[in-house]
């Protein structure tokens, strides 16, 4: 239920939000290959992209956590916040698996 008391809606749209986007990213960058390298610009770009998702994700949860503690959402809520939080970890660390990692995000890469 929203917390109606402070007049503005919990943001568990933004937390899903982020929690697919960090999710389906992950899963993505571990099962499909790379084809090409990204340029130093793009790489930067990204890794501060994603550890801006998992401080947001961070922030969302302790703003839901604060204002609804006993939320029946937080059923799912729970384990879609530590899958996610994997899921972030593990695109930053798929960057120092290997050069290749490093520069296409992907755990694999081929030419073909």
């Amino acid at each position: 239920m929203p917390d109606i008391s402070s007049g503005k809606p919990l943001p568990w749209t933004t937390f899903r939000v982020i929690a697919a986007l960090l999710i389906v990213t992950f899963v993505y960058r571990l099962c499909i290959p790379s084809h090409e390298y990204d340029s130093r610009g793009v790489v930067i770009l990204d890794i501060v992209l994603n550890i801006g998702l998992l401080v947001g994700l961070w922030g969302t949860r302790r703003t839901l956590s604060q204002q609804g503690p006993n939320d029946d959402r937080w059923k799912v809520g729970a384990p879609l916040y530590w899958a996610a939080l994997i899921s972030g970890i593990g695109l930053l660390m798929i960057r120092f698996t290997s050069n290749s990692a490093w520069w296409t995000g992907h755990l694999m890469y081929s030419l073909s």
